[in-house]
């Protein structure tokens, strides 16, 4: 249902209206044209105030400013030490890496070597790959090769200068003997001291009377050693006596000269042989090898060490089970080189053997027609000395 109209009500809104819209239009002119006095007591303190607020504003922009400076500078350090520090990690990194690359590299290099050292170890070490001791045996064959062929000059020498009978040699008979009669006192037998021959028995009473003395093994200052010279004397004899000055160079002096010549051709083999065996048994002092072990006992060592059944097969066995394949071909070859020395002993010594059976054959030969021989030198003598005698 529709309201009715109240007078009094309308009134009283429009007087709350008026109110309402008086008091807005003197506020707003208030605002604009305010008292003069409140201007000025207004104005300078919020002056002041502004300034103040500056001044703060303008302290906290500094203090703002400062502090962010500083926070770049540290920021900038930090970040400069970060770099730095991730620079040096990687070059740390880098380097420990190049280090570990080189250790890794220097051990597989060592492990190699070590690899190389027991393989040639193995293939060349005296251990496995060379036999039995191959610096011992290699001195030992050198010694006995420079020996051999020291003794070959030394039985020339000694032929000269230990056989009183020499071939070659002129000496007085009776003195020679004297000489050999006094080098035989200490090895005079009972026998000949009851005959006479010596004073009293000597210390080694026929030792210079045996063929066996000489194969016994002796150095050269042991009076065995003379044994072996007395026996070589004992079977050359005494020697021939010189040529008479008187007698010049007659046809008689000259086929002494030529018997003497022929006689000393055929036992010269017999007393080189003899002299060798010597020297084989003999410690002599050797022109260049000097003073060491008989030949023939360096020979009977290295045989002994493949015979079995002495102390150097037993080291030599046990050396060999550990050889291996390279090893045992090397000593093969010097089983082999020993072999081919001994052979070839035993064709100087067959060469010898031929020599004397060719000085028998010629003996024999001498023998038979030797009468016959000097006859016609007799007669070819005195036609000489006639046809010279006419001339």
């Amino acid at each position: 249902m529709k309201k009715d109209f109240d007078a009094a009500r309308e009134a009283r809104k429009w007087k709350v209206s008026l109110g309402a819209s008086l008091v807005l239009t003197s506020t707003l002119a208030w605002a604009y044209c305010p008292p003069q006095y409140q201007e000025n007591t207004v104005a300078p303190a919020f002056t002041a105030a502004t300034q103040t607020l500056n001044g703060l504003v303008s302290g906290v922009d500094a203090s703002l400013s400062a502090l962010l400076e500083t926070e770049s500078q540290r920021l900038t350090s930090a970040i400069a030490i970060l770099t730095k520090q991730k620079a040096l990690a990687a070059n740390q990194i880098a380097e420990a890496g190049h280090n570990a690359a080189q250790q890794t590299a220097t051990g597989l290099k060592v492990l190699a070597q070590t690899q190389r050292v027991k393989q040639s170890r193995f293939d060349y070490g005296g251990e496995f790959g060379q036999g039995f001791s191959p610096c011992s045996v290699y001195a030992t064959r050198t010694l006995i090769s420079a020996r051999d062929a020291d003794m070959g000059t030394e039985v020339r020498q000694r032929v000269k200068s230990e056989i009183v009978a020499a071939p070659g040699t002129y000496a007085e008979p009776i003195s020679a003997q004297a000489a050999l009669v006094k080098a035989r006192k200490q090895f005079c037998t009972q026998d000949q001291a009851d005959s006479g021959l010596c004073e009293s028995v000597g210390s080694l009473p026929g030792a210079d009377l045996t063929v066996a003395t000489l194969f016994e093994p002796v150095m050269e200052n042991e009076p065995l050693y003379q044994a072996k010279v007395g026996f070589v004397n004992n079977v050359a004899g005494l020697p021939d006596g010189p040529v008479p000055a008187s007698a010049g160079k007659s046809a008689a002096t000259e086929d002494y000269a030529l018997s003497k010549a022929r006689k000393d051709a055929l036992v010269s083999p017999a007393l080189a042989s003899l002299k060798a065996i010597q020297l084989d048994y003999s410690g002599v002092e050797g022109t260049e090898t000097g003073t060491d072990l008989p030949l023939a006992v360096h020979f009977r060592n290295e045989v002994k060490r493949y015979s079995g059944n002495t102390s150097q097969y037993d080291s030599w066995a046990r050396v060999m089970a550990a050889q291996n394949e390279r090893g045992a071909l090397i000593e093969i070859l010097k089983i082999k080189a020993l072999d081919l020395a001994i052979q070839e002993k035993q064709y100087r010594q067959y060469e010898s053997m031929e020599a004397q059976l060719a000085s028998l054959v010629s003996m024999s030969v001498t023998a038979a027609g030797a009468q016959t021989q000097t006859s016609q030198a007799a007669a070819d003598a005195a036609k000489q000395n006639v046809q010279q005698s006419v001339q």
